[in-house]
């Protein structure tokens, strides 16, 4: 009995072994198989990349993109911007360099990266009026810009020394590396040499009292859609500071804008900080009309800024200086 129990569990040990020799079997034969197919299919892909045909890459610089896509077309290539760069001698949306570049062998559905141009690097140009000329000239070149010259003038309204104007003007967008030209005050002028007096905002009275002592023909025009106070100059020609002659014309334009009812005025008075470097000053206005610009001038450290403005409903009056809001006003 004991010898057919042992027979027995000696049957079920083999056939346990003869699944497992199955399975390995099974396995070597599959791992085979796939080594097969791997190698296989790597074959055929290198065959299939050996048998494309070599071609040149054609030189796609200085080519707009669309071009380009069909030069490498023709080919059988293909494109891939790998990033854009400023580039003064390419034009905006052209091919700046290419890898691999024009003229290498390689072979069909290679893809070729491109660098596109930008174009010109565009930079603002600084306020410098109020200045003195080395603060100027070190502005200039910290945007990227070059002084090309440095012209004299007299003025009234800057101290010797202090650039008066300057071309292009302030917060022009230019190429980068372009020239700005300045003009520096030669302080007042003699008794014999008459400028112009910056009477923006001012009141009427005070321009046709200048204009009479200096023998100037002052020719008065109005603007019934003005944002300044009725009976303020909105504006003039020629500008401050400007050369004129005795029995010249000086044009003004006077705020007429019509009155109504729901109409107040708020007195702007703001005083500018002590400094070395004069500053470029904004008042806008926020009503029941819109938005609107009341002042936009570059003014001396320590100078008053007394302004009558007129709003409809709540209003808001924003004070800027150099681009940093400096006082914000609720007037009702």
């Amino acid at each position: 009995m004991a010898d057919n129990n042992q027979s027995f569990e000696d049957f079920l040990k083999k056939k346990k072994k003869s699944h497992r020799a199955k399975w390995i079997a099974a396995g070597v034969v599959l791992t085979f198989f796939i080594a097969l197919i791997a190698v296989s299919a790597d074959w055929v892909i290198s065959a299939l990349v050996h048998t494309r045909k070599e071609v040149t890459v054609p030189d796609l610089t200085k080519k707009p993109v669309t071009q380009a896509l069909d030069m490498l077309a023709t080919s059988n290539l293909a494109l891939k911007q790998a990033g854009v760069e400023f580039a003064q001698s390419v034009p905006p949306g052209s091919v700046l360099r290419q890898i691999p570049s024009a003229g290498s062998t390689v072979r069909e559905g290679r893809v070729i990266r491109v660098w596109i141009s930008q174009g010109d690097e565009m930079v603002f140009v600084p306020n410098t009026v109020g200045s003195d000329l080395r603060a100027a000239q070190l502005a200039v070149r910290q945007a990227g810009l070059v002084v090309e010259k440095v012209d004299n003038a007299y003025s009234v309204t800057y101290e010797k020394g202090l650039i008066v104007s300057q071309s292009p003007k302030a917060d022009s967008m230019v190429q980068k590396g372009g020239k700005v030209s300045l003009v520096l005050s030669n302080g007042a002028p003699p008794a014999s040499v008459i400028l112009v007096p910056n009477f923006k905002s001012k009141k009427l009275a005070e321009a046709t009292l200048w204009a009479s002592s200096q023998n100037i023909n002052l020719i008065i025009k109005e603007d019934k859609n003005s944002v300044f106070p009725n009976g303020s100059i909105a504006s003039q020609r020629p500008e401050a500071d400007s050369q004129i002659s005795p029995e010249g014309n000086l044009e003004v334009v006077v705020s007429r804008r019509a009155i109504n009812d729901e109409e107040k005025s708020y007195h702007l008075h703001y005083e500018m900080p002590q400094g070395k470097n004069a500053s470029r000053v904004r008042v806008t206005l926020e009503d029941a009309t819109g938005d609107r610009e009341i002042l936009n001038e570059t003014k001396q450290p320590g100078s008053k800024i007394d302004l009558e403005i007129p709003y409809s409903g709540r209003a808001t009056v924003r004070v800027f200086t150099d681009g940093i809001l400096v006082r914000e006003r609720e007037v009702e």
